[in-house]
This record gives structure tokens, sequence and C-alpha cells, in this order.
């Protein structure tokens, strides 16, 4: 005869298994495919104590619910309200720089916090929590009793090992848990691996994904509750920590958006072809050079084995390579400014315009395109360009922030087997030694406009670690750089026959294998000559049909005038400035977004997505900075007016800007730089 405890576990096993079914089915089927198999569960038949076996480790000392209120207690205190908690800072005052359409607006609003916010890092936790992200789901315990017993609005829970959710089904019941969470109009997710245990390397990006729909709690200001202070999640809660500033790296917005877009109306409206292909020799040694100082050191191996492999170059690391008496085979481009041009348009060698394969993203500036003989352009991810003018297959993936993430990005896009890495140092050794010394950046012939964006870009200097375990330092976008360069390197390691190889001296690059010249002499020493001119011809694709180029602006046209009205109806709802009203505004703004235009318009929403996190950004970091609550009302008051305002004004801007013919050579927009010229890019 079966003891009642047991019974009734089993009983609560399966109606959370019915529940599941029911309303997450990815979660019914993980349950259904998984068994005891290192873990343990014990329900004492006489006091009810249930405790949980790793093997033969007890995990919660002979009783979960006990063991789970001294966890609870002891993470409540350590976060309590009031308290502070450093995270990234709040939007200050001439952030985004330029006073363009959506920057006036930024700067006009930034200008109205009041003098005594707080504008570091630190925050105060208000009396509820914006966000907490569960590490271990364990058995439920501890989840249940924070749920019930305290005031979050948004709870996620990550489990990188599905037997523990196995093991909970006997004890927590689930669906109670979603009850309390959703009665008080809140969000819950759980997000538990299937089919084993989930490395960091694919957990992160699966959390990661998920968390960007807890904007602006994430990044701003979530917490993470570690279960059992396990050391297995650290790696984790270290990746996502790190991943919070490269996240407010991607964002962009709408003035971004709509000068790319200028840029590549007049590209496909002068018959540029894009970037296909078929038939490749994917076995094409490959060389990717960035400006980095170890460029210099080892430049040498390129020219030696010049003849053996495919040369591309990265933005301004086709100086060195020129100055080196290199010509490369193709030359990639990203930025959709006029520095681009500026740079270009300083290089004297013909062979360099003749010979060199221009690959550009369609967004980069005409007269860059103007420059080569031999062109072509190439769509990348996340923009609603990708949508307009390219098919899926087409469409380049992970080519963003810089240049060097470019050319991994359009060799990772041709399947090659093997790349090598060179003068990618995402960092320098010494302060003053950031680039190559034969790079434009140590020129005469640099312009004030790069002077001054070298000096805003090396003032803030992080200490980080080299490839062989020694100090270096580097900045911001190169940090972000970086980690996007190792997604990249992360996808081509899980590929057959694919090696990422480094020969730079620089910050260290996850999934790369570093190779001195004696591994390089090695490599290419049997290494027959390549015809890459053949390589080349196979590149240059069929030009986009023009009739169809004023069909698609009036397009996303219309689809930019929907949303924005989508917006502003959401926006209607917002009527109390107390701040847990003002995160849930900002959480149900953004949700409307992710889960509503998103799935409606694709693509095309990434027009709109950076500058709607931005607003809700600002919103939701300023709540939290002012504590008069009549300062604070007064700032969120002009919040509103001001985004409303922008979404209002937006279909407008956007007609008055794209209702010209392409190409139109007149157009100040692409013969004018940004950053001398601000007025030429106002309302």
């Amino acid at each position: 005869m079966s003891h009642p405890r047991a019974t009734g576990a089993m009983a609560l096993k399966d109606k959370n298994l019915a529940f599941f079914e029911k309303h997450h089915q990815p979660l019914y089927q993980t349950a259904l495919t998984e068994s005891f198999n290192h873990l343990t569960l014990n329900i004492d038949g006489d006091s009810g104590k249930v405790d949980l076996w790793d093997d033969r480790v007890s995990l919660y000392e002979g009783d979960a619910h006990a063991f789970a209120e001294k966890e609870v207690e002891k993470y409540r205190q350590h976060f309590s309200p009031g308290s502070s908690i450093a995270t990234i800072t709040p939007p200050v005052p001439g952030e985004l720089g330029f006073h363009r359409f959506f920057s006036k607006r930024m700067h006009e609003l930034t200008q109205k916090i009041p003098t005594e916010a707080d504008l570091s890092a630190n925050y105060t936790i208000p009396d509820f929590y914006p966000l907490i992200v569960f590490f271990g789901c364990g058995l439920g315990i501890h989840i249940e009793k924070m749920v019930k017993d305290t005031q979050i609005l948004n709870v996620v829970i990550f489990e990188p090992d599905p037997e523990y959710f196995f093991a909970s089904l006997y004890i927590t019941d689930w669906e109670s848990i979603f009850q309390e969470v959703q009665k008080k109009g809140q969000k819950i997710d759980l997000l538990i691996a299937s089919g084993g245990i989930a490395t960091t390397e694919v957990s992160a990006p699966a959390l990661w994904n998920l968390l960007i729909n807890y904007g602006p709690s994430y990044p701003l200001c979530s917490l993470f509750y570690n279960h059992i202070n396990s050391a297995t999640y650290q790696p984790l809660v270290d990746r996502i920590r790190e991943d919070m500033h490269f996240f407010l790296n991607q964002w962009g917005y709408y003035d971004d958006e709509i000068n790319q877009l200028n840029n590549a109306l007049h590209n496909i409206g002068a018959g540029i072809s894009p970037l296909e292909f078929s038939d490749i020799d994917t076995s094409l040694p490959t060389i990717i050079v960035g400006a980095g100082p170890s460029f210099d050191m080892r430049v040498n191996e390129i020219t030696r084995y010049r003849d053996k492999v495919l040369l591309i170059s990265c933005g301004t690391s086709v100086h060195s390579l020129l100055a080196c008496g290199l010509v490369p085979d193709i030359h990639v481009e990203i930025e959709s400014h006029m520095l681009t041009h500026e740079h270009l348009s300083n290089i004297t060698n013909p062979d360099f315009f003749k010979n060199t394969l221009l690959i550009a993203a369609l967004q980069v500036p005409p007269n860059v395109f103007s420059l080569f003989e031999r062109r072509t352009y190439f769509l990348k991810d996340s923009t609603a360009l990708a949508t307009m003018f390219t098919t899926q297959e087409n469409i380049v993936h992970r080519a963003t922030p810089t240049c060097t993430n470019t050319g991994i990005a359009i060799a990772t896009h041709f399947g090659i087997q093997d790349i090598f890495l060179y003068g990618m140092d995402f960092g320098f050794p010494e302060r003053t030694q950031h680039h190559s010394k034969t790079s434009i950046y140590f020129s005469d012939k640099m312009s004030d406009a790069i002077q001054s964006a070298i000096k805003r870009n090396f003032e803030s200097l992080v200490e980080t670690e080299s490839v062989h375990g020694e100090k270096m330092y580097t900045i911001p976008m190169y940090n972000t750089s970086r980690m996007s360069a190792e997604q990249s390197m992360k996808i081509r390691s899980l590929q057959a026959n694919r090696r990422n190889i480094t020969c730079s001296e620089g910050v260290k690059i996850c999934d790369t294998e570093y190779w001195t010249p004696d591994n390089i002499h090695s490599y290419f020493a049997e290494k027959p000559d390549k015809n890459i001119s053949e390589f080349i011809d196979t590149l240059i694709g069929t030009p986009f049909n023009q009739k169809e180029l004023r069909a698609r602006i009036n397009f996303l046209d219309k689809s930019l005038k929907e949303m924005a009205t989508s917006l502003l109806t959401c926006l209607k709802h917002f009527e109390h400035t107390d701040p847990e009203s003002i995160f849930k505004t900002c959480h149900n703004l953004n949700m409307h977004l992710m889960t509503g235009i998103f799935p409606k318009y694709g693509n095309l929403a990434f027009f709109l997505r950076g500058s709607v996190w931005h607003y809700l950004n600002i919103a939701a970091a300023h709540t939290l900075s002012i504590n008069d609550a009549n300062k604070r009302t007064e700032f969120i008051n002009e919040w509103k007016s001001n985004f409303e305002g922008f979404l209002k004004d937006l279909p407008e801007h956007f007609h008055s800007i794209t209702s010209k013919d392409y190409p139109d050579n007149s157009d100040p927009w692409i013969r004018e730089d940004i950053v001398s010229n601000e007025h030429l890019y106002a309302e």
C-alpha cells in the first residue's frame, strides 16, 4: 500500500503535468522525457520533511522547506528595499550627441532631469522588485516563497539541468505560482534546458534572448538569485552581467536608422549589386586583418604567404596593409557615416580601387561605393533593410558593431573552413599604442573629426587579459566587438571542418586557437597558390529591381505609421507616476513591442525598437534616480509628452526624407558629414 505522502507527491506531479500540457507544451515535453538519474528525492513518511540528494550529497540539509525559508530571508535582507545596487548609469544630458530628430528630443528631455537626481550607477531598491532571475529551480520551494511573500513584477526562472525541474514536479504546485504572478498583472517565464544539462555557451544566448523581453528592468535593475549559492550557475551569472553593456551598445535609434535607410535607397537606386554566390571554394585559407598594434609584429607572415590566401581588410586596417605593399582581395565596410569615405579617399594606391572587391553594408554612404570599380553590398541581420531587400539565406549575421566583426561575418557567410585573424587585438598593451603604427590613426592625414572620435573613444580604458594571460587595456566598444566576434567563433566551432585561428597578440578571444609564426609556417609550407580572381568573380549578384523600390518605401511608411499609432495607444493607459506604475507601464510597452509589433511587422520593427528602448530606459532609470516624488512626477510627465511627440511626428519626418527620387546627387545627407553638419540632419 502506498504511503499517503508519496501518493500526494504523485498526484501533485500529475497536476503539474496537466497544467504544463495545457499552457506550456515545451515544458510538458521536457517533463515527459526526464527521470531521476543523479538526483534522489526523499520524503520522510513521518515528518513530511523533504530533501534532495545529488548522488551522495544532501542539498537541503534534510529539510528543503526550512532551507528555503532561511535562504529567502537571507536574500531579502541582502536586497531589501532602500538598499543600494550598482548597475548601469542612467541617461544623462547630451549622451546621444547630435541634435537630430530623435536625439534632439532625448537632449530636450534629459535637460529636464532635476539637478539633485543621482546620476551614478548606484540605485536604491524600491519597495518592489522589477525583475528577479532565479538561477536554479531546485525543488521550487524558494521560488514559491519569494513569489507569494514579495512584490516581484517579473520572474524569470532558469534551470540548465532538467532533472531538477522533474524533481520539483513532486513538491511544488507550479500552477499556483503562475497564478500568483499573473493575478497581479505580472509576468513569469520558466526556461528549462531539455535533452541533458546545458552548457554556459548554450544557456547564455537562450537566457539573453529571453531577458530582452524584460526591458527596461534588464539591463537596468535585474536582480539575480543564485539558488544554494551554486558555483554551477556563476559563470552564467557573470556572462549575463557582462552582456548588459553589450546589449546597450547594440540598441541604435531612429536617427541612425533613417540615415542608413537613406543611404541604402541611394545605393539601390544607383544599381549597386548585392552579394550573391552559390558554389565557391570554401577550403580557401582566409586572412582577416584588423588595425590592432600586433599587426606590425606579424605582417611578414601575411607577406610571405600572400599568394596562398584570400586576404580581407576591415575598415581602417587597409591603410596598414597598403603601407606594407599588400593589396587586399576584399575590403569590408559597415559604417554609415561620412568618416568611412574620408579615410578611404586618403588612399593613393590606384590598384586598390581597381582590383579590390568592396563588400560593404547596404547602408554605407553612396560615395564609398563610387570609389571602387568592383563593389557589392550585403545586408546585415536585425535591420528593417534585411526584410525589405533580401531573402533570409542572403542575410549576413553578426556583422556588427565594428568592421572587424564584418570581416569575420563575411568569411563565415562564405562558409570558409579556416580563418586567420591578424591585428584583431580588441585591446592594446600600452595606453597610447591603440592601433598599428602604419594605420591612419597615426597619420598626419587624420582629420579633426577622426581625432575627435579617437579622443572620445579612448577616454575610458578598462584592464583585460591578453591571449598570453598578461594585462592589456581595452575600451567598451572594443569589448563589445570582441564579444560579438566570440559569438561568431562559437557558431563556427560547432560546425564541422571549421577552424578559428588567431595570430593577433591582443585580448584573449574565446573559441579560437592561438598560432605562433612556426604554426603558420607548418600550415602554409605545402599549400599551393590560389586563383583568387576566380573566387572573387562569383560573388557579385544581380541588382535589385528598381521598379519595386518605391513600393517597398511606401510599405515601410505605412508600417511605421501603424506601429507608432499602436504605441501611442499603449501610452494612453499611462496614468500614475509612482515607481511601480512607471515600471509596469514600461514593461507593458516593451511587451507590446516584442510580442505584438514584431510578430506582425517582422524586422521592420527594428526601425523603432532602439528608440523605444531608449525611452523606456530613461523613464525607469530616472524613476529610481529622482527621490523627490513631486519632481519625479514632473519629469515623468515631461517624458510622456516627449515620447508622444516623437511618435506623432515620426511618420511625417520619415515621409519628408524618403519622398525624394533615388539616386539624387543633390541630397545633402549623402554629401555632408553628420559630425560637422548637424543642421542638415535636424528637423
